[in-house]
């Protein structure tokens, strides 16, 4: 019985060691996502229908209901996830894949807004402009521009 006590700290205490050796490696994020995994599925399981929903205009509060919990408890725990407000984070996930499309697609502006998630151009060209400098016409052209010399 004393030793079986033993067994399960040392097994405990090295598990715990390893879990610090990972992440202090090089290699951490991939090992991290998986450890995360196993010790937190209901996090893992969180991110998961955030990044499904990540280019849909899915308010705030039908994300919250995806992962079936209250509007307030869906931004605590977003921010405890992501370090920054659902809003805020979306918006700039959003902005970056614009960015890409814009730069390697030939699409419209507005069909590049409605691919991201947006319903209104005039939203994105706000939110685009306060993100990347310029507006997405204009970031277009300086990439045309680069390309060209």
């Amino acid at each position: 019985m004393l030793e079986s006590i033993y067994q399960d700290s040392l097994i405990k205490a090295k598990l715990k060691e390893f879990i610090l050796l990972v992440s202090k490696s090089t290699e951490a994020p991939n090992e991290l996502d998986f450890l995360s995994a196993i010790f937190k599925p209901t996090e893992v399981a969180f991110k998961k229908v955030i990044q499904q929903n990540l280019f849909t205009n899915l308010s705030v509060d039908e994300l919250a209901s995806l992962t079936q919990m209250s509007t307030s408890s869906f931004k605590r725990k977003f921010k405890e996830v992501f370090e920054e407000s659902p809003k805020k984070y979306i918006n700039t996930k959003k902005i970056e894949k614009a960015v890409e499309l814009l730069q390697n697609t030939n699409d419209r502006v507005s069909d590049v807004a409605y691919d991201v998630g947006y319903d209104s151009l005039a939203t994105f060209n706000r939110n685009f402009t306060d993100l990347v400098g310029k507006s997405p016409s204009d970031f277009r052209l300086d990439q045309n521009e680069k390309s060209l010399n």
